[in-house]
């Protein structure tokens, strides 16, 4: 999945392709979709998420995981999920309502979005996506309610959890707290925080640290899909 929200999967996306070429490569399949919230469509489409990070978002990118599970080859006993940035809190939102997935990545996510407000430098996106501030009545619990680490107690999918200690887009409080709070409750999860790693790991980031995270993602799903 995209972070973003708004960006989108297209021809102008170069950062991931690899990523996609050695997935393929090793057996998977990969889906990837642009769902509500996503550039590209119009405005409509783009804020079709306001104060809706959740529920919309999963429904169409499960609705393309259901899609693409119709393929003869696909063994649906064996789906994994991962994304980062916005798409990290996509992650953590989806295994916290859905159990479909044998394991997940969320990365460098986004899980509490009053935590979020006051950590991250993309911070706007709270008033801009949901209208307001935590302090405000009406806001406080929309917040509460579209964020992941609300329902951390109802995830089952064994979590991978990652940042960089040095990513000041998002923030890595809000990964503690949910390794914290799964390993408090004796879930499966890991927690990986790379050194000097900003918010580019992925994209832009350390090769070595970009090669490591990309077979822990390997080893990880590995793990738990054979």
């Amino acid at each position: 999945m995209h972070g973003g929200p708004t960006a989108m999967w297209g021809p102008g996306e170069s950062s991931m392709w690899h990523e996609f070429q050695y997935f393929c490569s090793q057996g998977y399949g990969i889906v990837y979709a642009n769902p509500r919230g996503s550039g590209g469509y119009g405005k409509d489409f783009q804020f079709s998420n306001y104060q809706d990070w959740g529920t919309g978002p999963a429904e169409d990118v499960l609705a393309a995981a259901t899609d693409a599970a119709k393929a003869s080859w696909v063994d649906t006993s064996k789906q994994v999920l991962t994304g980062g940035s916005y798409a990290g809190y996509l992650t953590a939102w989806i295994v916290s309502h859905d159990n479909r997935f044998k394991a997940a990545f969320a990365q460098r996510g986004v899980y509490d979005l009053t935590t979020f407000m006051g950590e991250g430098n993309a911070w706007r996106l709270v008033p801009n996506y949901f209208g307001g501030y935590p302090w405000e009545d009406k806001i406080k619990p929309v917040l509460d309610r579209e964020s992941p680490y609300t329902y951390v107690d109802k995830i089952r999918t064994p979590l991978l959890i990652k940042h960089g200690d040095n990513d000041l887009r998002t923030g890595v409080i809000q990964s503690e707290m949910m390794y914290k709070s799964m390993k408090i409750m004796g879930k499966e999860v890991e927690y990986v925080r790379i050194a000097g790693a900003t918010h580019e790991l992925s994209r832009t980031g350390n090769v070595r640290a970009r090669i490591d995270r990309m077979l822990r993602i390997y080893e990880f799903f590995e793990r738990y899909i054979r």
